[in-house]
C-alpha cells in the first residue's frame, strides 16, 4: 500500500536516522583519513624474478622504458592521478648520492610514509598500481602491502629499473655492485614479472 503525499513517516524510520547520518558521517571520515604506513613482507608475494644473460632491446614495441624519477625531479608524476607522491627530507644519507623519503597522499588525506627508509629513486607503474624504490622495495597501492624484494629474490642493491614490456606484466632490471662510477662496469639482468 502506498503512502499519500504528506504522510508523515514511520516512527521506526525516524528512530533510524541518526544511525544513517552516523554511517555515512562515519564512510565520509574513513576516505580521507591517511592510510597507516603499509606492512612490509619479507616474502616476494606473487612476484617472481628470473636471471637473464643480457639486456633486450628497449625499442618501445617489446620493452619500453621505463621512466624512473629521481629526486632531481620536481613533482613525481603518477598515471591516472590516483594518488600523488612527494620526496622529503633529501639529502647524502648513505654517502654515495641524494635520497630522500617517500610520503604517498590519496586525495585529501594526511601525507604517509611509505616506509622508514631513504631511497634515491621511485618507478610508478603504468596502471599505477605498483610503486617501486631503493633497493628494490614494491609497493603494491590496491592491497596496501609492501615487499622487500631485494631480499626475497636475492637481488641486492644497486638496481636500475630500466624497461616495462608491453603488457605490462615484466620489469626489466639491472644492477651493479656499486651506485656510480663503478671500476668494474659488468651488470646482473633480471626479468620480473609483477602479478595480475
Amino acid at each position: 500500500m502506498t503512502r499519500p503525499a504528506g504522510h508523515p513517516q514511520s516512527p521506526r524510520l525516524i528512530r533510524f536516522a541518526p544511525l544513517i547520518v552516523a554511517v555515512a558521517t562515519w564512510g565520509q571520515a574513513a576516505q580521507v583519513r591517511a592510510p597507516a604506513t603499509p606492512p612490509l613482507s619479507t616474502s616476494a608475494g606473487q612476484f617472481t624474478a628470473v636471471q637473464v644473460s643480457h639486456e633486450p632491446a628497449i625499442d618501445g614495441r617489446e620493452w619500453i622504458a621505463a621512466d624512473v624519477q629521481t629526486p632531481l625531479d620536481d613533482v613525481l608524476a603518477v598515471p591516472r592521478r590516483l594518488f600523488s607522491l612527494t620526496l622529503t627530507d633529501c639529502g647524502d644519507h648513505a654517502g654515495d648520492f641524494e635520497r630522500c623519503q617517500l610520503l604517498f597522499r590519496r586525495g585529501s588525506a594526511r601525507p604517509v610514509r611509505i616506509d622508514n627508509g631513504f631511497t634515491g629513486w621511485v618507478y610508478v607503474t603504468p596502471d599505477a598500481r605498483y610503486v617501486f624504490t631503493e633497493p628494490l622495495y614494491a609497493l603494491d597501492v590496491r592491497a596496501w602491502k609492501q615487499y622487500a624484494l631485494f631480499d626475497a629474490l636475492h637481488i641486492p642493491n644497486h638496481v636500475s629499473i630500466e624497461a616495462i614490456s608491453r603488457d605490462g606484466r615484466r620489469l626489466f632490471i639491472s644492477r651493479s655492485d656499486c651506485a656510480m662510477d663503478c671500476r668494474d662496469p659488468s651488470r646482473q639482468y633480471y626479468e620480473l614479472t609483477l602479478p595480475r
